[in-house]
Protein backbone atom coordinates (compact mmCIF):
# COMPACT_ATOMS: atom_id res chain seq x y z
CA UNK A 1 0.00 0.00 0.00
CA UNK A 2 1.89 2.68 -1.45
CA UNK A 3 0.97 5.69 0.19
CA UNK A 4 2.76 7.51 3.11
CA UNK A 5 1.08 9.63 5.69
CA UNK A 6 2.87 11.95 7.53
CA UNK A 7 1.65 15.02 10.24
CA UNK A 8 3.83 17.62 11.38
CA UNK A 9 7.31 18.21 9.42
CA UNK A 10 8.88 20.73 11.68
CA UNK A 11 12.77 21.61 12.37
CA UNK A 12 11.22 21.96 15.94
CA UNK A 13 13.08 19.26 18.57
CA UNK A 14 9.95 19.01 20.49
CA UNK A 15 7.11 18.54 17.74
CA UNK A 16 6.11 14.79 19.25
CA UNK A 17 6.04 11.44 17.69
CA UNK A 18 4.24 12.56 14.61
CA UNK A 19 7.01 14.88 13.45
CA UNK A 20 9.03 14.27 10.66
CA UNK A 21 11.67 16.92 10.19
CA UNK A 22 12.16 18.45 6.63
CA UNK A 23 15.81 17.54 5.92
CA UNK A 24 15.34 13.66 6.51
CA UNK A 25 11.96 14.36 3.95
CA UNK A 26 14.28 15.59 1.62
CA UNK A 27 16.84 13.05 2.24
CA UNK A 28 13.70 10.05 2.17
CA UNK A 29 12.16 11.81 -1.17
CA UNK A 30 15.68 11.22 -2.92
CA UNK A 31 15.74 7.49 -1.78
CA UNK A 32 12.57 6.91 -2.96
CA UNK A 33 13.13 8.19 -5.84
CA UNK A 34 16.65 6.18 -6.44
CA UNK A 35 14.38 3.07 -5.33
CA UNK A 36 12.79 3.34 -8.77
CA UNK A 37 9.62 4.46 -7.64
CA UNK A 38 7.24 6.83 -8.82
CA UNK A 39 5.47 9.38 -6.76
CA UNK A 40 2.28 10.98 -8.23
CA UNK A 41 -0.47 12.72 -7.29
CA UNK A 42 -3.23 10.68 -4.94
CA UNK A 43 -6.20 10.91 -8.10
CA UNK A 44 -3.78 9.73 -10.56
CA UNK A 45 -3.07 6.72 -8.39
CA UNK A 46 -6.48 5.56 -7.82
CA UNK A 47 -7.61 6.11 -11.44
CA UNK A 48 -4.17 4.11 -12.26
CA UNK A 49 -5.01 0.91 -10.31
CA UNK A 50 -2.71 1.84 -7.37
CA UNK A 51 -0.29 0.09 -8.91
CA UNK A 52 3.45 -1.13 -6.56
CA UNK A 53 5.43 0.96 -8.04
CA UNK A 54 3.28 4.12 -7.41
CA UNK A 55 3.72 6.30 -4.48
CA UNK A 56 1.87 8.84 -3.28
CA UNK A 57 2.59 11.35 -0.48
CA UNK A 58 -0.20 12.80 1.96
CA UNK A 59 -0.11 15.27 4.78
CA UNK A 60 -2.71 14.34 7.85
CA UNK A 61 -3.88 18.25 9.91
CA UNK A 62 -2.75 20.58 7.43
CA UNK A 63 -0.08 21.91 9.59
CA UNK A 64 1.49 25.32 8.45
CA UNK A 65 5.05 23.67 8.55
CA UNK A 66 4.10 21.75 5.25
CA UNK A 67 3.66 25.39 3.82
CA UNK A 68 6.98 26.63 5.18
CA UNK A 69 9.20 23.31 4.71
CA UNK A 70 7.57 20.74 2.73
CA UNK A 71 6.26 23.04 -0.03
CA UNK A 72 9.13 24.36 -1.52
CA UNK A 73 10.86 20.76 -1.54
CA UNK A 74 7.88 19.36 -3.21
CA UNK A 75 8.53 22.53 -5.28
CA UNK A 76 12.06 21.93 -6.19
CA UNK A 77 11.35 18.15 -6.92
CA UNK A 78 7.93 18.75 -9.04
CA UNK A 79 6.38 16.18 -6.62
CA UNK A 80 2.78 16.49 -5.73
CA UNK A 81 1.10 15.51 -2.74
CA UNK A 82 -1.91 15.83 -0.77
CA UNK A 83 -3.01 17.84 2.44
CA UNK A 84 -6.28 16.93 4.51
CA UNK A 85 -7.28 19.76 6.33
CA UNK A 86 -9.67 19.86 9.55
CA UNK A 87 -11.19 22.99 8.97
CA UNK A 88 -12.51 24.56 12.42
CA UNK A 89 -8.82 25.16 12.94
CA UNK A 90 -8.00 26.81 9.80
CA UNK A 91 -5.77 29.48 10.94
CA UNK A 92 -5.27 28.26 14.42
CA UNK A 93 -3.52 26.20 16.83
CA UNK A 94 -3.78 22.59 17.06
CA UNK A 95 -6.29 22.48 20.11
CA UNK A 96 -7.88 19.55 19.28
CA UNK A 97 -4.74 17.71 20.56
CA UNK A 98 -4.47 17.68 24.22
CA UNK A 99 -0.57 18.06 24.11
CA UNK A 100 -1.11 21.33 21.61
CA UNK A 101 -1.45 23.45 24.96
CA UNK A 102 2.39 22.41 25.64
CA UNK A 103 3.28 22.75 22.14
CA UNK A 104 1.42 24.36 20.30
CA UNK A 105 1.58 24.14 15.88
CA UNK A 106 -0.25 26.09 13.65
CA UNK A 107 -2.50 24.97 10.90
CA UNK A 108 -2.10 26.17 7.46
CA UNK A 109 -4.28 29.93 6.49
CA UNK A 110 -7.01 30.58 4.10
CA UNK A 111 -4.76 32.37 2.08
CA UNK A 112 -1.99 29.24 2.06
CA UNK A 113 -4.70 27.08 0.95
CA UNK A 114 -5.37 29.15 -2.01
CA UNK A 115 -1.95 29.11 -2.71
CA UNK A 116 -1.12 25.29 -2.29
CA UNK A 117 -4.42 24.77 -4.45
CA UNK A 118 -2.38 26.34 -7.25
CA UNK A 119 0.03 24.13 -6.99
CA UNK A 120 0.27 20.64 -7.53
CA UNK A 121 -1.20 20.31 -3.81
CA UNK A 122 -4.70 18.29 -3.79
CA UNK A 123 -6.48 19.77 -0.88
CA UNK A 124 -8.92 17.26 1.25
CA UNK A 125 -10.96 16.97 4.06
CA UNK A 126 -9.84 15.74 7.47
CA UNK A 127 -13.45 17.17 9.09
CA UNK A 128 -14.38 19.45 10.85
CA UNK A 129 -13.34 19.26 14.69
CA UNK A 130 -10.82 16.14 14.47
CA UNK A 131 -13.31 14.26 15.71
CA UNK A 132 -13.33 10.61 16.00
CA UNK A 133 -16.14 9.92 13.32
CA UNK A 134 -17.02 6.74 14.21
CA UNK A 135 -18.55 8.06 18.03
CA UNK A 136 -20.66 10.38 16.46
CA UNK A 137 -24.57 10.48 15.69
CA UNK A 138 -25.69 10.19 11.83
CA UNK A 139 -27.01 13.43 12.21
CA UNK A 140 -23.24 14.94 13.58
CA UNK A 141 -21.62 12.69 11.40
CA UNK A 142 -23.32 14.58 8.13
CA UNK A 143 -22.59 17.67 9.70
CA UNK A 144 -19.29 16.88 9.66
CA UNK A 145 -18.46 15.51 6.63
CA UNK A 146 -20.57 17.84 4.81
CA UNK A 147 -19.57 20.87 6.13
CA UNK A 148 -15.48 20.31 5.71
CA UNK A 149 -16.56 19.69 1.96
CA UNK A 150 -18.29 22.79 1.37
CA UNK A 151 -15.93 24.92 3.58
CA UNK A 152 -12.57 23.92 1.50
CA UNK A 153 -14.29 23.63 -1.50
CA UNK A 154 -15.40 27.55 -1.10
CA UNK A 155 -12.04 28.32 -0.18
CA UNK A 156 -10.41 27.02 -3.58
CA UNK A 157 -13.38 27.38 -5.67
CA UNK A 158 -12.75 23.40 -6.39
CA UNK A 159 -14.02 19.80 -5.56
CA UNK A 160 -12.96 17.85 -2.81
CA UNK A 161 -13.13 14.39 -3.36
CA UNK A 162 -10.98 13.15 -0.68
CA UNK A 163 -11.51 12.56 3.46
CA UNK A 164 -8.79 11.27 5.48
CA UNK A 165 -10.38 9.73 8.76
CA UNK A 166 -9.11 11.44 12.08
CA UNK A 167 -7.25 9.07 13.72
CA UNK A 168 -7.64 6.61 10.62
CA UNK A 169 -10.99 5.78 12.30
CA UNK A 170 -13.96 4.36 10.33
CA UNK A 171 -16.81 1.90 9.87
CA UNK A 172 -19.72 1.29 7.37
CA UNK A 173 -21.55 4.14 8.52
CA UNK A 174 -19.25 6.84 8.08
CA UNK A 175 -17.94 5.30 4.78
CA UNK A 176 -21.87 5.04 3.52
CA UNK A 177 -22.50 8.86 4.86
CA UNK A 178 -19.06 10.40 3.56
CA UNK A 179 -20.27 8.34 -0.28
CA UNK A 180 -23.50 10.13 0.34
CA UNK A 181 -22.02 13.61 0.71
CA UNK A 182 -19.76 12.93 -2.71
CA UNK A 183 -16.32 12.07 -1.62
CA UNK A 184 -14.81 10.24 -3.90
CA UNK A 185 -12.52 7.67 -1.47
CA UNK A 186 -12.03 7.68 1.81
CA UNK A 187 -8.25 7.00 3.61
CA UNK A 188 -7.19 5.06 7.36
CA UNK A 189 -4.04 3.66 8.33
CA UNK A 190 -2.53 0.15 7.58
CA UNK A 191 -3.49 -1.29 10.91
CA UNK A 192 -7.22 -0.44 10.43
CA UNK A 193 -7.43 -1.37 6.44
CA UNK A 194 -9.19 -0.89 3.62
CA UNK A 195 -13.24 -0.63 4.04
CA UNK A 196 -15.86 -2.48 1.52
CA UNK A 197 -15.67 -1.83 -2.32
CA UNK A 198 -12.21 0.13 -1.98
CA UNK A 199 -13.85 3.44 -0.69
CA UNK A 200 -11.32 3.44 1.98
CA UNK A 201 -7.93 2.84 1.36
CA UNK A 202 -5.34 2.33 3.70
CA UNK A 203 -1.59 4.33 4.48
CA UNK A 204 1.48 3.69 6.19
CA UNK A 205 2.18 6.46 8.58
CA UNK A 206 5.64 7.58 8.72
CA UNK A 207 7.06 8.79 12.89
CA UNK A 208 9.78 10.71 14.35
CA UNK A 209 11.20 7.33 14.77
CA UNK A 210 11.34 5.75 11.52
CA UNK A 211 14.69 5.15 8.86
CA UNK A 212 14.76 5.75 5.19
CA UNK A 213 14.91 2.20 5.58
CA UNK A 214 12.22 1.28 7.80
CA UNK A 215 9.91 3.24 5.49
CA UNK A 216 10.98 1.56 2.43
CA UNK A 217 9.81 -1.34 3.80
CA UNK A 218 6.64 0.39 4.61
CA UNK A 219 5.94 0.37 0.40
CA UNK A 220 6.89 -3.44 0.00
CA UNK A 221 4.72 -6.80 0.82
CA UNK A 222 7.66 -8.35 2.69
CA UNK A 223 8.34 -9.49 6.38
CA UNK A 224 9.24 -6.26 7.14
CA UNK A 225 6.23 -4.63 6.06
CA UNK A 226 4.17 -6.70 8.47
CA UNK A 227 6.39 -5.41 11.27
CA UNK A 228 6.14 -2.06 10.45
CA UNK A 229 2.56 -2.40 10.25
CA UNK A 230 2.88 -3.72 13.91
CA UNK A 231 4.57 -0.78 14.60
CA UNK A 232 2.12 1.52 13.33
CA UNK A 233 -0.74 -0.79 15.51
CA UNK A 234 1.33 0.12 18.57
CA UNK A 235 1.75 3.98 17.48
CA UNK A 236 -2.08 4.23 16.88
CA UNK A 237 -3.03 2.90 19.90
CA UNK A 238 -1.89 6.03 21.81
CA UNK A 239 -4.77 7.93 19.62
CA UNK A 240 -7.14 6.21 21.68
CA UNK A 241 -5.65 8.11 24.16
CA UNK A 242 -6.52 11.55 22.57
CA UNK A 243 -9.58 10.61 21.80
CA UNK A 244 -10.75 9.45 25.20
CA UNK A 245 -9.33 12.99 26.84
CA UNK A 246 -10.41 15.24 24.10
CA UNK A 247 -13.77 13.07 24.70
CA UNK A 248 -13.50 14.41 28.63
CA UNK A 249 -12.89 18.04 27.27
CA UNK A 250 -16.70 18.12 25.70
CA UNK A 251 -15.01 17.57 21.91
CA UNK A 252 -17.27 14.72 21.12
Amino acid sequence: MPILAFHNCSPGLLSGLNNYSPNRFELLLNIIKKQNYKLIGLSDYVDAGQKANHVVLTFDDGYESFYYYVYPILKKYSIPATVFIPTDFIGKTNRWDYTGSVFPSRHLSREQIIELSKYNITIASHGMAHRCLTQLSDRFLKIELARSKNILEEIIDRKISFISYPFGRFNKKVESIAAEIGYRNGFSLSMIGRGEGNFTLAREAVYAFDTPYSVLNKLNKSIFNKIESIKGSIMNAYASGTIFLNNLRGKK
